[in-house]
């Protein structure tokens, strides 16, 4: 019997569960998966596409999750070869590894469809069951080293963002079985064991407002020029399909917000609500899909008079690190210093922030390093932790080039750190333009002192001073090859004399001297 026609003359029936999008919806699992999966999953051998496609989504979400990719009773791959590939993963603890590591998790699955697809070939000489078993054998002797690589750097860094780019891997292969890197993880350990010298590197930088700080208070700068400031103001956070709250009707394709009025076409009007669809007016709700917080935002302020005025503290931008690798810091200092540098580098990476490191110790040796999250970083920073202290010390030459990149838009949100043992005098000129500096682009210089007592060298240039007294518990089990094992950068009368030669006037001829003690 023929179905009754509809209004538009055509039947109903098979045509009430009509999906528009039922073809298109078979390969949204492609929108998941990264374009270098698109390939290997569309032509792998193992099962039909559109059951792989979904199933490999799934186990992409499960990596990340730092679970197995494959599971009893999913639709693909088959039995034995979940079961297979599955036992693999799970010895690997591969979830372990690809938790939360996009690139990670990428190339697994990369390489299972890899693995999956020698599959059919071996099966053509040994069988199905001995090429299930030779494949998954080989899968899991490919990921066993690797993985131990893998954590290796994990040891280092909380993320694998840039470093775990398996295009350049046999370098990292290759700096992970040097002797360089035995010095990172000595540097690693080291700074563990200094959590409030880790606190005072991540709250480096001027890029935004802190949240657990409360306002502090300052004077404006400049009481007719209209100035950027931070104020507190609601803002709307858009979150992408949640419907917070209904606020009317307005015209769409959206098949998923229909009014019931639209939904009886389905049934009498099908033609008129294809042309719909396709004109993009049927009838929807109107959804609101933004949440008001408060948040800190800049905005031109009105010319005021001076006057002190809250003010939030800035923190977490660019770093720029200067490091003092003179003779003097040779030892114990050179050890707390580098492990400065890898924190550094560390919270750069880990908040995708910039770092700049300027090493300096004589006039003209300057050595500067961009610490960036990728491969080249993580060998520059490897060969500078490699490298002994020695030479002179001359801080003129780092700053000047420290505050030229402050005056670039790039670094004008940077803080100055200088670590040192404060075995320096600071020219009247370099203190002035540091004080200019700090007046007029809000820079702050924190300085780390590793040693016994201050300097004024160091007080005159720096904002804050944060003191490692306990520095010669650090000093490293072996020094690296050519390096001076040089004892405690402590003050004497003889450095007191070559600074402050007024010092000891009155004293004596032997006084000015003195003895090292």
């Amino acid at each position: 019997m023929t179905p009754a026609p509809g209004a538009d003359g055509e039947p109903f029936g098979p045509f009430d569960s009509f999906d528009p999008r039922a073809l298109e919806r078979r390969f949204e699992p492609l929108e998941v998966l990264g374009r270098r999966l698109w390939l290997p999953a569309i032509v792998n051998t193992q099962g039909r596409p559109v059951p792989r496609l979904a199933a490999l989504a799934v186990g992409r979400a499960r990596l990340l999750a730092g679970r197995s990719p494959f599971e009893p009773g999913d639709a693909w791959p088959d039995g034995d070869v979940a079961a297979a590939f599955g036992a693999a993963c799970h010895q690997l603890a591969l979830g372990e590894v690809a938790r939360g590591h996009e690139e990670v998790t990428e190339q697994v699955l990369r390489s299972l469809l890899w693995h999956l697809d020698r599959i059919a070939g071996r099966a053509a000489h040994a069988g199905r069951a001995a090429a299930i078993a030779e494949s998954a054998r080989a899968f899991h002797d490919d990921w066993e080293t690797q993985r131990e690589e893998l954590r290796e750097v994990l040891r280092i860094f909380d993320s694998l963002d840039g470093v775990a780019n398996f295009a350049r891997w046999t370098e990292i292969r290759g700096l992970l079985r040097s002797e360089p890197w035995l010095q990172v993880l000595a540097a690693r350990e080291r700074i563990a064991q200094m959590p409030k010298l880790s606190a005072l590197i991540r709250r480096l930088g001027r890029l935004r407002p802190a949240d657990d700080l409360q306002p502090r208070e300052t004077s404006v700068a400049d009481a007719t020029e209209r100035t950027l400031q931070w104020v507190r103001r609601p803002r709307e956070v858009e979150l992408p399909g949640v419907p917070l709250e209904t606020e009317g009707i307005r015209r769409s394709g959206d098949f998923d917000r229909l009014l019931a009025s639209e939904i009886v076409l389905l049934r009498r009007r099908r033609r008129l609500l294809a042309a719909r669809l396709a004109e993009q007016t049927l009838l929807t709700y109107q959804h609101r899909q933004f949440w008001l917080e408060a948040a800190w935002v800049q905005e031109e302020g009105a010319p005021r008079a001076r006057r002190p005025q809250p003010r939030p503290e800035l923190v977490a931008g660019p770093m720029i690190v200067c490091v003092d690798t003179s003779a003097s810091m040779a030892g114990a200092p050179e050890a707390v210093a580098k492990a400065v540098v890898l924190e550094a580098m560390r919270v750069a990476a880990a908040e995708r922030r910039e770092c700049l490191l300027f090493a300096f110790s004589g006039p003209g040796d300057l050595c500067e390093l961009r610490l960036g999250r990728d491969v080249d970083g993580l060998h520059a920073l490897a060969e500078f932790l490699w490298r002994s202290f020695h030479g002179g010390t001359d801080v003129c030459e780092p700053f000047e080039r420290a505050l030229g990149a402050v005056e670039t838009r790039q670094w004008r949100q940077a803080d100055l750190l200088i670590a040192s043992d404060g075995e320096f005098g600071a020219p009247a000129a370099l203190a002035a333009r540091l004080r200019e500096a700090r007046d007029r682009l809000g820079l702050r210089v924190q300085g780390i002192l590793i040693g016994d007592r201050e300097t004024i060298g160091l007080r005159e240039i720096c904002s804050d001073i944060f003191w490692v007294r306990d520095w010669r518990r650090y000093a490293p089990r072996e020094a690296p090859p050519g390096s001076a094992q040089v004892d405690s950068p402590v003050h004497s009368r003889r450095l007191t004399a070559l600074y402050f030669p007024g010092a000891f006037v009155g004293r004596g001829a032997a006084s000015d001297v003195g003895d090292d003690a």
